[in-house]
């Protein structure tokens, strides 16, 4: 009763702790383990391939997850990329490919690029019955200055190079990501490419916009907000 009653107190300070310091709960994905190659077997939460895989983390500015956000997958006994997969449930985590963000982006979402490659993958932060939100690294490329090459992921820019970038893509954007949600009921993805952009997707939940014009638009907004609306 005694070590019940410790472990109870213990894992009280733990989330006493997370919420003092704004921690955020690791999302866990509900999908059956595996690679889901099409829209379609991801709708149906039926993978379509298993794999043994292992992670290549992209390095991030000031990123001390032990979690990779960014990342290419692998499989372990050939050592090949995984390449044109729609999304992939791995250890408990979930992850989609920019592949399967740009082609199954919202029609408002014109113009957008992925700086990294088309074959790596973003992981699942904060999911619910609405919304799987994730972080990736999207440009305009018009507005950026970079080849049509490196804006489609054939290259390929990290660190603060990468932050200027999307920094310089909108006039008001996110520093060094991209929020990016995959609308459970429209089955696609939005990418918030600015701070209007974003007022204007949460426009019919009952949450405080962002003032575009005072507040500098970070991603720790956007997961205040998401939490809340998932």
């Amino acid at each position: 009763m005694m070590k019940l009653r410790l472990e109870l107190i213990l894992l009280l300070i733990y989330f006493g702790l997370n919420q003092a310091f704004g921690k955020q709960a690791i999302y866990q994905s509900n999908f059956p383990e595996g690679l889901y190659q099409t829209k379609e077997d991801f709708l149906k939460k039926t993978p379509s391939l298993f794999l043994q895989l292992t992670i290549d983390k992209i390095k991030l500015v000031n990123d001390s997850d032990s979690l990779a956000r960014r990342c290419f997958f692998k499989e372990k006994d050939t050592n090949k990329k995984i390449k044109k997969v729609f999304a992939i449930s791995h250890n408990g985590q979930l992850y989609f490919s920019n592949w399967a963000i740009l082609d199954n982006k919202s029609q408002k979402d014109k113009s957008v690029s992925p700086v990294e490659s088309m074959n790596s993958f973003v992981r699942v932060l904060i999911g619910g019955d609405n919304f799987l939100y994730a972080e990736g690294a999207f440009v305009n490329p018009w507005q950026t200055g970079f080849s049509a090459g490196v804006a489609e992921g054939v290259g390929g820019i990290i660190g603060s190079e990468l932050g200027n970038a999307i920094d310089k893509s909108y006039p008001i954007t996110t520093f060094g990501g991209t929020g990016v949600v995959w609308d459970i009921k429209n089955e696609e993805f939005n990418i918030f490419r600015n701070c209007s952009d974003f007022n204007d997707f949460v426009e019919n939940f009952p949450v405080e916009k962002i003032d575009c014009g005072k507040q500098i638009f970070e991603l720790k907004q956007i997961r205040e907000i998401l939490n809340k609306i998932k």
